[in-house]
């Protein structure tokens, strides 16, 4: 059964390129190669929810210039964070189904991610290149960094959610090489969007409205478009800070398609 110990070259969505340990911005890198250790360097596997939690032991500290956090310690913060997810967040519950039922979830604390060349702070990421068991069932991997690992139970909740469900259900559907990456970002985005909302976690701090401006302007300003043309009331909801995020994430469906359909066309004039 292929695992992730074979072969040590993973590609993953990076949605957690972060400039503090408690910024709410994100940018997005797909289908970037990454090395992960091998399993037999766990230093503990637990299941939670059906999910299984791995924590890999622990680099040198010499090498690293931030604090290592302890293995097990970092387990019982993420099953906390799942935790939290699973009361607040009705919506990012039925994705966490969606992929137990297609397949088996896995996330992943080592301390020696990402490699110390990488000169960004990476919080956590989906591994795209996931693995195939002998069921023909999928593997749905993230893996939490060193940064990660130091962040609160309430913001790393939310990291997960983007990560393990945003771009968990977009494998799930195979979007990953068919569709652009700003808008698998995007799309990752409103479901962290929805987890915040469900939380009730405070709208007004400098890195929430950090968080809403890139996701805005930058990341799903192709969708925003889309929503003010077809779902006006909707998008006059979203601009006054009661978005319906269910119903975006519905409507997101439909631009995909769109999109799809527009490159194709091009294509063929082409």
């Amino acid at each position: 059964m292929p695992r992730l110990t074979r072969g040590p070259l993973i590609l993953g969505v990076l949605a957690g390129l972060w400039l503090a340990p408690a910024s709410a911005g994100a940018q997005n890198l797909v289908d970037t190669v990454w090395n992960l250790r091998p399993m037999d360097q766990a230093a503990l596997s637990d299941t939670h929810r059906g999910m299984e939690i791995v924590g890999m032991r622990l680099p040198p500290a010499a090498d690293y210039d931030i604090p290592l956090a302890d293995p097990a310690a970092t387990v019982a913060k993420i099953k906390a964070a799942v935790e939290r997810v699973v009361k607040f967040s009705p919506v990012s519950v039925r994705g966490l189904a969606a992929l137990a039922k297609a397949g088996k979830i896995r996330i992943v604390y080592d301390a020696a991610f990402p490699e110390r060349s990488l000169s960004r702070v990476v919080i956590a990421a989906y591994l795209v290149g996931e693995f195939q068991p002998q069921d023909g069932k999928r593997d749905f991997t993230v893996v939490v960094g060193r940064f990660g690992a130091n962040w609160s139970v309430e913001d790393l909740a939310a990291v997960l959610v983007h990560e393990l469900i945003g771009h968990g259900i977009q494998r799930l559907k195979n979007r990953f090489g068919h569709d652009r990456p700003i808008d698998l970002e995007c799309e990752a985005r409103l479901w962290q969007q929805l987890y915040y909302t469900d939380a009730k976690m405070p709208q007004d701090t400098r890195e929430m409205v950090d968080f809403r401006r890139t996701t805005d302007r930058r990341v799903c300003h192709d969708f925003r478009r889309f929503v003010g043309k077809t779902q006006p009331a909707m998008m006059r909801d979203w601009d006054h800070g009661r978005p319906d995020m269910p119903g975006l994430l519905e409507v997101f469906q439909d631009y995909y398609a769109l999109i799809r359909k527009a490159r194709a066309r091009k294509g063929k004039k082409n």
